[in-house]
């Protein structure tokens, strides 16, 4: 079940750092757990969003069977546009798709996140990450590899790959010598699988993400950072 009223608490967090008081100020003026609450109060959010993997598994099997459409080349295309029109206002996607919408929202809100971050002048991640750091110091330092994580978006070699023989596979329509109607409906076609494609990889990077927001969870409460114990 997608729970929404995160999304809201951590728009407001990010949005008040956003109007936060220039570097001096910021420096001497801000909470000691400001930082650490930005990280942690999204990091919640993931957690409460509950398991990703049957989304990710739902949208698999559909990529595979619009992908499998797409390829029969002996069924005119315009027939293959509606199997697969078809196949997306069946019941099981449809049931998915508030709960894959809630997750994109949340994933996009990633960065208003990292701008909450950048206004509060928190620490940037280091390639030392929180060793030898301790209290407070170390959950800033561990929520600072968290947002850092937010911020950049590492595609794997295969995902690479997919988005390019995708991207190839348009041309290859565009410069086909058929009809403009057929051209258009395996153009629709190619857009609602790319769509899919895309919505697959959001869920797969709000996957990886939730586990990061766990390990961020659990070490900065076993600081004690979440509980007011350091300082």
């Amino acid at each position: 079940m997608i729970v929404t009223r995160p999304f809201f608490l951590v728009l407001g967090i990010a949005v008040a750092a956003m109007l936060a008081p220039a570097a001096a100020s910021a420096q001497f003026g801000r909470e000691p757990t400001a930082c650490m609450q930005i990280a942690t109060s999204y990091a919640e959010t993931l957690a409460e969003v509950g398991e990703i993997d049957p989304l990710v598994e739902t949208q698999a099997r559909a990529l595979a069977v619009l992908d499998e459409i797409a390829s029969r080349e002996e069924v005119e295309p315009f027939e293959r546009l509606q199997e697969a029109e078809a196949l997306l206002r069946g019941r099981d996607l449809w049931d998915a798709a508030r709960a894959i919408r809630g997750i994109d929202r949340l994933i996009d809100n990633a960065s208003s996140v990292v701008a909450g971050w950048r206004g509060l002048y928190c620490p940037s991640a280091v390639p030392t990450g929180a060793a030898g750091l301790e209290g407070q110091a170390r959950c800033d330092a561990l929520s600072a590899i968290f947002v850092d994580r937010l911020r950049i978006d590492n595609p794997t070699p295969q995902q690479i790959r997919a988005r390019e023989a995708r991207e190839s596979e348009r041309q290859t329509i565009l410069k086909a010598r058929i009809t403009r109607a057929d051209r258009d409906d395996l153009l629709q076609l190619w857009r609602m699988r790319s769509e899919a494609f895309e919505t697959l990889m959001t869920l797969e990077r709000a996957r990886v993400l939730q586990e990061a927001a766990g390990a961020l969870l659990e070490r900065t409460r076993d600081e004690g950072c979440l509980n007011g114990e350091t300082t």
